[in-house]
Parts: structure tokens; C-alpha cells; sequence
């Protein structure tokens, strides 16, 4: 794919689930994070993990598409 054109219709023949994902990670491209931000996060999360409040990865790995496709 060389033009603007022959992208649009490739991008209109993803079915609704690949559409979102390419959408967040043109987004994820486009952002660079806030190091505030980041930091906040980066600390609630360290909080949440000290306070027990952690699932384990195989439980939330199938969680994720559900999450993706309410975006």
C-alpha cells in the first residue's frame, strides 16, 4: 500500500475489533506520556500490589478483549 486511498479501504475491510486496536495504537504512537502522570500510576499501582490487591496474569488475560471491544 503506497497511498492514502489504498490504506482508507484496507482500514474499512477490518472487521470492528482490529479497527479499535489499530485506533489505540495510533493513538499509543501519537502520545507521549505525561512523566506526572506516569508517576501517579506507576505509584497507585505499587500501592494496589502492596495492599494485596493483584490477580494473577492467566486470570486477566482473557478479560482483555472484553475490555478492548467496550472502547
Amino acid at each position: 500500500m503506497s497511498t492514502l486511498q489504498e490504506i482508507k479501504t484496507a482500514i474499512g475491510n477490518l472487521n470492528a475489533r482490529d479497527k479499535a486496536l489499530l485506533a489505540a495504537e495510533l493513538f499509543a504512537i501519537n502520545t507521549e506520556p505525561d512523566a506526572a502522570e506516569l508517576e501517579i500510576a506507576l505509584q497507585r499501582g505499587l500501592k494496589d500490589v502492596e495492599a494485596g490487591r493483584v490477580r494473577p496474569v492467566e486470570e486477566i488475560r482473557p478479560m482483555i478483549p472484553q475490555w478492548t471491544l467496550k472502547s
